[in-house]
């Protein structure tokens, strides 16, 4: 298996604000970043530091109906891959969390995803229609 070289979950029902806590708890420090022109309103830059490397975090809050979407520059992170992420923001919350089925190549099906719910449970779904 290889390292992703990036981290991005969708999470429900979940704030920037306790994204930030959680993350905190995570990694060794999470400070807040300058914010970048041409940021969307509902967007939330933060600095993440981990293995003493900074790197870029970016939320976006309710970027998919009820979803966060929740992005780490870093392939250096506790977890190993999205999935992996996804399954520990999903038991922490106790809430639904979703990842990109495929890639993010062109060829890629944009609506074939992986629903991760809080007992564990992993469903291949259709964004649309799950």
């Amino acid at each position: 298996m290889t390292e992703a070289t990036d981290i991005e979950i969708y999470i429900a029902n979940t704030s920037a604000e306790s994204l930030k806590t959680w993350l905190a708890d995570q990694l060794d420090a999470v400070e807040p970043a300058k914010r970048q022109a041409g940021m969307p309103q509902n967007a939330i830059a933060m600095t993440g530091h981990w293995h003493g490397q900074a790197f870029s975090i970016l939320v976006l809050e309710r970027v998919v109906g009820r979803f966060t979407s929740l992005w780490l520059n870093s392939n250096d992170l506790p977890w190993l891959d999205d999935p992996a992420c996804a399954r520990a923001a999903s038991a922490h919350f106790n809430q639904e969390a979703r990842i990109s089925a495929g890639g993010w190549t062109e060829s890629d099906d944009p609506d074939a995803w992986v629903q991760i719910i809080p007992d564990g449970t992993e469903t291949a779904i259709n964004w649309k229609t799950g």
